[in-house]
């Protein structure tokens, strides 16, 4: 874990190099933790674990002014980026359905056709009524369903105890849940 820092550390001062070596030594954990967010997420999707982790570095190493400090923080920005990534292919997704691909004709009389939202659109809207909350029960939340982390890793990674962090997570879940309603 201090490995994962110091390289953090250069690579704040300019070595890129540096944070190419931290996804290097963490890649397979976040490969199996795209997978397991991948498997559970409800509806067609076409991205792939591997893509999914291509795509946060991306989104990670083009990031201007980040400062990722230790391991806790880097995944945390991880499971951040692939939340974005997922929401934005749903909502692309929802667009496309509804016709966004279509040239526009006007209609005499509208069709009546509800489009059910994806599940992944409310947890998203929900994730930000709860960031103006608590942003770190927000992170929290992130960290579990977009990473897919344990709460055994979660409480690792930040230096809290375990008992603590499962207390945090049944808050966070609880005002999650409020937000969802």
């Amino acid at each position: 874990m201090g490995d994962i820092t110091e390289l953090l550390r250069a690579a704040q001062s300019g070595d890129s190099r540096c944070l190419d070596a931290v996804f290097a030594q963490v890649y397979a954990t976040l490969r199996t933790l795209a997978a397991s967010r991948l498997a559970v997420q409800s509806g067609e999707n076409t991205l792939s674990a591997t893509a999914l982790v291509h795509e946060a570095y991306l989104k990670l190493t083009d990031a201007q002014n980040l400062d990722l400090v230790d391991r806790h923080h880097f995944f945390a920005c991880a499971a951040c980026a692939m939340r974005q990534i997922l929401v934005d292919r749903a909502r692309a997704r929802g667009a496309l359905k509804r016709g966004a691909d279509l040239a526009r004709e006007t209609l005499d009389h509208a069709e009546g056709i509800a489009a059910a939202e994806p599940e992944l659109l409310d947890i998203d809207a929900a994730l930000d009524r709860l960031d103006a909350i608590d942003p770190s029960a927000r992170e929290l939340v992130e960290m579990r369903v977009f990473a897919g982390l344990t709460l055994e890793q979660l409480a690792e990674s930040s230096g809290r105890s375990l008992r603590s962090v499962n207390r945090d997570w049944q808050r966070a879940r609880a005002l999650l849940l409020a937000q969802l309603d």
